[in-house]
């Protein structure tokens, strides 16, 4: 009997050393080390940029879990530290804010602080990204707060601005194309670039801009005189001619393309897009719209856009009609606007550059567009020679939607002919 009791004794103290062995390797009486070691956090991998640092910890009545780089950049490394003290902060604030109250399921808050990166030929983009949340004991719960910072980086991991990013020049640029928004560059707290759209954050205010927008504007300044060159009938075995020409004059121009010539130039037209030029639609075939049934209007519109499409990635949103003719059936089925001219060169009438030249300098004024054919090499001789006068005379050469937007107009569905300035 004796032994039995003996025996008894001993399964119970081995019990409660195994129990309390248990309880000590799960984190004894603390729930928050308990749930740290039943439900970790597994960081981000696949990190290309710094030496990445990690700790985690127990804090008041939560945990924490941080990575974050050391970069070569000491400047980089402080931006990080501080938006990390930030976050810390905030989530001692959470802390205070939400004390465990007694009776209630317990819910233990968990900061985490992580970053990734994506590598381009420009920069590095680090984006670190914090997350507050209250979780139960299965380590599951939502996100009470969360937020992130990116960082565009260099070959010295230094933060680079705008211009770093995407160029010189594209926070003038910006400015420019926001100059009827009352948001400046200046005050810009952050940006980020999420596929093509550029996200301009301010204090009070956010802003969308397309990348390839930005990439391909002129840098225009709108207290000077501008005008939009426009060139019919193309693409052709000139297009690329034109645009190394205005390239030179840092000047962009709509080119109205027939569909039915895009396939025989379909390089040439991505080439003189990627310049910064804006192409529009001069319907497929070239066919007098005013004679056409709606169907028949509708089918020159698609399938020149369709056309355009394959060969640049992007429909044209201007529509000039052969001949200029836009009765109301036509503008009935035309979606947006519709442009005409307020200087016609008659290039095809004198194929004569000396008479392009002067038509050009002889009627020119401050917002008009002007009319010319990409199709004739006097066209391009007359077009060398007066561009470099209309230069020296502080003329700009922009796109009709430039000039639209610079004049502070919104694209409507009805004819334009020019976009003068208003008169004070």
């Amino acid at each position: 009997m004796k032994n039995l009791t003996r025996c008894a004794i001993a399964i119970t103290l081995a019990a409660a050393i195994i129990g309390v062995a248990v309880f000590f390797a799960l984190g004894g009486a603390d729930p928050v080390k308990k749930l740290m070691k039943e439900h970790p956090y597994v960081f981000e991998a696949g990190k290309t940029i710094g030496t990445e640092r990690q700790d985690s910890y127990s804090h008041k009545d939560g945990c924490v879990y941080i990575s974050y780089p050391e970069t070569k950049n000491e400047s980089t490394d402080q931006a990080v530290a501080a938006y990390l003290s930030g976050v810390k902060a905030e989530f001692d604030q959470y802390l205070t804010d939400h004390p465990q109250e007694e009776g209630a399921e317990r819910q233990i808050p968990r900061l985490v602080f992580d970053y990734k990166t994506e590598q381009t030929d420009a920069y590095c983009a680090l984006t670190c990204f914090y997350e507050i949340t209250p979780l139960d004991e299965n380590g599951t719960g939502t996100a009470a707060a969360s937020g992130q910072q990116t960082y565009y980086l260099g070959e010295n991991d230094e933060i680079l601005d705008l211009d770093g990013v995407l160029g010189e020049n594209t926070e003038k640029k910006i400015d420019l194309m926001l100059k009827n928004s009352g948001l400046t560059t200046a005050d810009l707290q952050t940006f980020t670039i999420e596929g093509d759209q550029l996200v301009l954050r301010w204090e009070d205010a956010e802003k969308e801009l397309s990348v390839s927008d930005v990439e391909r504007a002129s840098l225009i300044d709108p207290d000077q005189p501008m005008i939009a060159l426009t060139f019919d009938d193309g693409p052709g075995k000139y297009s690329r001619q034109f645009a190394d020409l205005l390239a030179e004059y840092n000047g962009h121009a709509t080119f109205f393309v027939l569909g039915m010539n895009v396939p025989n130039f379909a390089d040439s037209l991505k080439y003189v897009y990627d310049m910064g030029n804006e192409i529009g639609s001069h319907t497929m075939r070239h066919k007098n719209l005013n004679k056409l049934s709606k169907e028949g209007i509708r089918t020159e519109l698609d399938d020149a856009a369709e056309a355009i499409y394959d060969a640049i990635g992007a429909y044209p949103t201007l529509v000039r009609t052969p001949y200029g003719n836009a009765n109301d059936t036509v503008m009935s089925v035309i979606d947006g606007p519709m442009i005409k001219w307020s200087v016609d060169t008659e290039d095809w009438k004198s194929r004569d550059a000396q008479a392009v030249k002067a038509e050009i300098l002889n009627n020119i004024q401050d917002g008009d567009i002007v009319l010319m054919h990409e199709i004739y090499k006097s066209t391009y001789d007359g077009l060398a020679m007066a561009i470099k006068e209309l230069a020296d005379q502080g003329y700009q050469f922009v796109t009709v939607s430039e000039l639209m937007q610079y004049r502070g107009v919104e694209p409507e569905k009805k004819i334009y002919r020019n976009f003068y300035p208003e008169e004070s």
